[in-house]
């Protein structure tokens, strides 16, 4: 315990723990009183809070200062503006009882708010950081774990936990996985009981979430604001393999998932599909070589009857969706706030 102790004094070994709420006060604060009864190691929690209305934003504020002694309170306009001296300023922030606390004043979405973060863990120079779902719930040798993993393992770039259902918290949700040739992945683990897992210390993946994520981003880069929501990790395990970094998860580490339902929640079920086939088949065109790309693409609408049929709409309704698909490839390479809101809302 006492060297972890040693290496986390060096400034770059602080490691931010990005949280990212909207609207989400009830699971944040619980993963946040999660955080606090961990063993620190080192990681400190940084929470970037993306337009919640205000009883939420203030609810949030008066439990967050209950559970910490110390918070430094920033708006997201003001971290562009830091730079590396920025250290000696927030060093007393950068312990096992503060909180860094971001306000973006409205929702950017999910790549955009988190890299705000990450440019102030660039000002306090650390040289990872760590993503961390706020509908998550850490154990408490979770920070202990990871730090011993990336001592002992430097040849990964980027770690996954495993990642466990939050009910019932012996099942597996996911522990990284592989990427397809077609635009897919497929999930390591899921679903099966914990006691299944290998007894060696790690998996080598090719696909992580955005769940549980440590990586050295100065390394691998800002996630892709290319998306408002979704596609962000499916766009960072493409550039990992194409970069040739390695990624792995680590079975030590252990997180505990709610499933977060957020898109379901505010989207129809046409809506949702659109989006998906839209954000993937650019994420695929950008990595993709031109034959491959359009292969996966073919591949993509002769399932997508199939996946109305399994979601409980009309298959017919297939021939709408790929023309609807079609025009916005044609135009768009990404999607913006204003185009995933009305494409959500697809009836």
């Amino acid at each position: 315990m006492k060297s972890t102790v040693n290496e986390v004094e060096n400034a770059e070994a602080v490691i931010p723990v990005v949280i990212l709420n909207w609207n989400g006060e009830e699971d944040t604060i619980e993963c946040l009183k999660s955080i606090r009864k961990s063993v620190g190691a080192g990681f400190v929690p940084v929470l970037v809070d993306n337009g919640s209305k205000a009883e939420s934003l203030e609810r949030l504020k008066r439990e967050c200062s209950q559970i910490y002694g110390r918070i430094l309170y920033l708006k997201g306009s003001e971290v562009p503006k830091l730079d590396n001296t920025s250290r000696n300023e927030f060093a007393d922030y950068l312990d096992r009882d503060s909180l860094v606390f971001i306000e973006n004043g409205e929702n950017l979405g999910f790549a955009k708010a988190n890299n705000v973060a990450m440019r102030f863990a660039e000002a306090i120079g650390a040289e990872w950081v760590m993503l961390l779902n706020n509908d998550t719930v850490v154990a408490p040798e979770t920070f202990q774990e990871l730090r011993r993993f990336l001592k002992s393992h430097p040849e990964f770039m980027a770690i996954t936990a495993q990642v466990r259902h939050f009910r019932p918290n012996t099942r597996i949700q996911n522990c990284g996985g592989d990427l397809t040739y077609f635009g897919s992945r497929k999930y390591k683990f899921a679903n099966r009981e914990a006691s299944a897992l290998p007894e060696t210390d790690f998996s080598v993946v090719s696909f992580v979430t955005g769940c549980a994520l440590l990586f050295k981003y100065k390394a691998v880069g800002a996630l892709t604001e290319d998306f408002f929501f979704g596609e962000e990790d499916y766009e960072f395990s493409l550039r990992m393999k194409k970069l040739g970094l390695e990624m792995a998860c680590a079975h030590g580490v252990v997180v505990y998932h709610k499933v977060g339902a957020t898109l379901g929640k505010n989207s129809t079920r046409l809506g949702a599909i659109v989006l998906q086939y839209v954000s993937r088949l650019i994420n695929t065109r950008n990595h993709y070589s031109r034959a491959r790309w359009q292969a996966t693409r073919v591949l993509a609408y002769l399932y997508l009857p199939v996946l109305l049929l399994r979601s409980g709409i009309d298959p017919r309704r297939a021939v709408g969706a790929i023309r609807r698909v079609e025009s916005y490839l044609k135009q768009n390479r990404g999607v913006d706030r204003a185009e995933f809101r009305e494409m959500i809302s697809l009836q």
